[in-house]
């Protein structure tokens, strides 16, 4: 049987051109955007990381052999 599940999962970068291409990568590697990015910075620190949550879909195929019995 094939299924379709979503991957889910959060890339992170430091602010800037290095956060802008793997970004750009993974959309055009066939993830989507999931949700609006975030940034943190610590106290102190002048470095800002940023966060993108993505997802895609992805066929999964189950043998008959993996699926329990009701």
């Amino acid at each position: 049987m094939r299924v379709t599940v979503k991957d889910y999962k959060v890339v992170f970068n430091v602010e800037g051109e290095a956060f802008d291409t793997l970004v750009t990568e993974c959309l055009n590697d066939g993830w989507e955007l999931y949700g609006n990015p975030w940034a943190h910075q610590e106290a102190g620190n002048p470095i800002v990381t940023l966060y993108q949550p993505i997802f895609r879909d992805t066929a999964v195929i189950i043998e008959s052999d993996d699926i329990p019995e009701e």
